[in-house]
């Protein structure tokens, strides 16, 4: 599917590119304050999705903490419409690190393109799945319309584990392809009975839509999913390696300052501004992601592997990739020992 994606879709490479050098997305690219921009080696950050998700903070904390500029950064956050213009960008060359699905990492391995992750930024499934007033068993959703983004891959793996606590599969309702936007609009008029949401929006539909239930979260169902990857040309982590050290640092002393409780409400701010999400929307989502333990750089191997399975089992790939095809730790390992030495210093 990979290398059929990139025949067909070969043309939008110049649109992503267009879109991660346009200045109107980097609203965040206003790094430090105390030098002047030529101390900085300038980086751009693709973020699949504008605007961002709670999930992906973890960038947007290292830009207005500081840890970018401590690092030596000017980082322009690029909030991408979608995971494939992240990824289309990142190939391309004009995005240096892209923020999306760890499945696109997956699926450029198995086509052997010359990239790989070199992180994670959500190690977690972030959303959950929610059921239309009524709709929450298995004797009434039976037969039902329910809302997907696609036929096939990680489209219909997170629909089925929508429907596997009711004990149900893909064949006992009847999907119905549409944006992700759509979703709440074909919850609310009965269109489809139920959908997969980002932790955020899963709380506004909740309020929107009175009497409707979350019926799974798919950290839970899905444990072993790797979710979100940070992806890099292998030529740029190559050519820049202490600059990719140094990203993977920042990230990392993001990370930390998210998880420290001590935080949450500079936290939750940040996380407003970032986002232009609701207040409340916000605190429910960031409260769901550090209880799924999804801020983290860190990799599993295993997680690793058996998203790789999983993709082949839902025929996004013809061949398994290895974890060494898929993924490069070498510039996070030495990251991790930066960020300790900093610490010690």
């Amino acid at each position: 599917m990979y290398l059929n994606n990139r025949m067909k879709r070969r043309a939008t490479v110049a649109m992503a590119s267009a879109l991660a050098a346009s200045s109107v997305l980097a609203t965040w690219a206003v790094s430090a304050t105390t030098a002047s921009a030529t101390s900085y080696m300038s980086i751009s950050v693709g973020v699949a999705l504008s605007p961002p998700k709670v999930v992906f903070m973890a960038p947007y904390v290292a830009q207005a903490q500081g840890f970018f500029a401590q690092e030596g950064l000017q980082a322009n956050l690029i909030s991408m419409p979608n995971g494939l213009n992240t990824e289309l960008g990142t190939t391309a060359g004009s995005i240096n690190f892209g923020l999306s699905s760890a499945t696109d990492s997956v699926e450029a391995a198995a086509a052997k393109a010359p990239i790989h992750a070199i992180a994670s930024y959500g190690a977690k499934l972030d959303t959950e799945c929610v059921a239309a007033p009524g709709y929450n068993t298995a004797a009434k959703l039976r037969g039902q319309n329910v809302g997907t983004t696609g036929a096939g891959g990680f489209a219909a793996t997170t629909l089925a584990a929508c429907l596997k606590p009711l004990g149900l599969t893909l064949a006992d309702v009847h999907p119905v392809t549409m944006t992700r936007s759509q979703f709440v609009g074909g919850l609310a008029t009965g269109a489809i009975k139920v959908a997969a949401f980002h932790a955020d929006d899963a709380y506004v539909v909740l309020h929107q839509i009175k009497g409707s239930t979350v019926i799974d979260k798919q950290y839970q169902t899905l444990p072993n999913w790797w979710y979100g990857g940070v992806a890099s040309l292998d030529s740029y982590t190559k050519t820049h390696p202490v600059v990719t050290e140094h990203f993977l640092a920042a990230l990392i002393l993001a990370n930390n300052w998210i998880n420290n409780p001590k935080n949450f409400n500079a936290l939750v701010k940040l996380a407003v501004r970032a986002t232009g999400e609701d207040k409340a929307a916000v605190i429910y989502a960031l409260k769901f992601n550090i209880g799924a333990k999804s801020f983290t750089t860190a990799v599993n191997p295993a997680s690793v592997n058996w998203t790789a399975r999983e993709c082949k089992a839902v025929g996004d790939i013809s061949v398994v990739p290895t974890y060494s095809q898929i993924v490069n730790t070498k510039y996070l390992v030495a990251a991790e020992k930066l960020v300790k030495s900093q610490m010690k210093g």
